[in-house]
């Protein structure tokens, strides 16, 4: 299973940089810069075909791919022989005028953008299935040692139900969640519903410093239905059912999810249970006693299948969602310069291929439809991360690439080939050490998990 996850995983990411690859490609083309070689994949050759200038390849590792233009390495050349302009021949990327450069480099993201709001908008035009706790809430003070979170200053209740958050009404607790992680240290107004009344409540988030997202200190309140039970949970034999509600758990009244396990003592077994079925209280005993881990229970939750929209109001659904991801991305970045703990907020290519993997298979388990939507709603958003990352102004990367055409375009000067190898020599060595860094961070990861 986990290696069927990665290979998933490894499908997602390639698809993503053959998107990111092929915008460079066509632009290079529409712009007369030649392209060699457009492959899938690196390293070893495995299949390879020529069409016009360029040499289509099918490579060994299927992790994204690359596009070879011609006269890429002028510059290396140039440096090599201490030559202080770059040669370069018809065709050749230096030759190209540098606003030609500029939409090479600038391609590249712009198809992800692109990508990730086509998806969106097949998303929105289909329809898709969410799967969501309401907004009410239960306070974390309650089951943990700390009483001053920011959702108790604020005073908010267990029991609350969210119903707007800035004016913007919510009935899901993950629109909740959404409101919280992006605004860290910034004031939210709630209105909340709280028996049979409106109150009106500011709060502000706290920084999760090994997150990077803001948070207020409260889970969903999930009420204690269940919903399904694992094949191999001794309560099935016992004559526990699905839509069962637990009442009791060793004689201790239960209001909702969370109760079940808070309300065992570490290492505590379950030995009895009241469930109401029915409306009938039945009584359920386990002399052997059960361990609460392995009950294999799934709680219920509440699922609402979204129209499909109409075809202009699915391309606004499509552009309004990779806009908000792109701010939401944007801010994130911001918060690596907070004091966040790095080696928990930021994840690397091993951990994203995981969670690729697993996205898509969580989802299959709903069936193939919601598999799919689950593993394409996921590649649209690593895809607007690519957008976002890839100009940033570093060398090497898009967004530094288009920098130094851009100061070329001012001055009216090609850069002398000896500064722009150490240009580009600067940037590798900060791109390799933030993939090292990412990677490790994955490694330790997976050695906790």
């Amino acid at each position: 299973m986990t290696i069927m996850k990665i290979l998933f995983g490894l499908m997602g990411l390639s698809i993503v940089v053959v998107i990111h690859e092929a915008g460079h490609f066509m632009a290079a083309r529409l712009s007369g810069i030649k392209v060699e070689a457009f492959s899938i994949g690196w390293g070893k050759i495995l299949f390879a075909r020529k069409w016009g200038d360029t040499e289509f390849r099918i490579s060994l590792f299927p992790l994204g791919g690359y596009c070879k233009m011609q006269g890429e390495q002028a510059m290396i050349q140039a440096w090599e022989s201490k030559a202080r302009t770059l040669d370069s021949n018809e065709g050749d990327m230096y030759a190209a005028s540098w606003w030609k450069r500029i939409l090479v480099s600038l391609s590249g993201p712009v198809m992800n953008l692109i990508f990730a709001v086509l998806i969106f908008f097949v998303i929105s035009f289909v329809g898709y299935k969410i799967h969501y706790y309401p907004s009410q809430i239960v306070l974390a003070s309650e089951y943990t040692d700390r009483s001053d979170y920011p959702a108790d200053t604020a005073g908010l209740e267990s029991g609350d139900l969210i119903k707007a958050v800035n004016g913007k009404e919510i009935n899901r607790f993950d629109q909740l969640q959404e409101m919280i992680v992006v605004n860290p240290d910034k004031e939210l107004a709630l209105t909340v519903l709280r028996s049979s009344r409106l109150v009106n409540l500011e709060v502000t988030p706290e920084l999760n410093k090994d997150s990077g997202a803001g948070y207020l200190g409260i889970f969903p309140w999930i009420d204690p239905v269940i919903r399904e039970i694992s094949d191999d949970s001794e309560l099935i034999s016992s004559g526990v059912l699905p839509g069962d509600r637990i009442a009791e758990v060793n004689s201790r009244k239960i209001s909702h999810a969370l109760d079940v396990s808070a309300s065992l003592s570490e290492g505590e077994m379950i030995r009895s249970m009241v469930l109401i079925r029915n409306g009938k209280n039945i009584v359920m005993d386990f002399p052997e006693g059960i361990d609460p881990a392995a009950s294999g229970i799934l709680f219920d939750y509440q699922t609402v299948r979204t129209p499909p929209f109409q075809l202009f109001r699915s391309f606004k659904e499509g552009v309004t969602e990779a806009w908000d991801t792109s701010r939401n991305s944007i801010k994130g970045l911001g918060l690596l310069f907070r004091g966040i703990n790095l080696q928990s907020a930021v994840s690397g290519p091993l951990r994203i291929t995981y969670m690729t993997g697993d996205l898509a298979f969580s989802g299959f388990k709903a069936g193939i439809g919601e598999g799919l939507l689950s593993f394409f709603r996921f590649i649209g958003l690593i895809n607007i991360a690519l957008f976002i990352m890839n100009l940033l102004p570093i060398p090497v990367l898009d967004g530094g690439q288009i920098l130094l055409f851009l100061a070329e375009g001012l001055t009216g000067k090609k850069p002398n080939p000896a500064l722009l190898y150490r240009y580009q020599m600067l940037g590798t060595m900060i791109v390799f050490a933030l993939i090292i860094f990412a990677t490790m961070n994955d490694i330790l990861f997976f050695s906790r998990n």
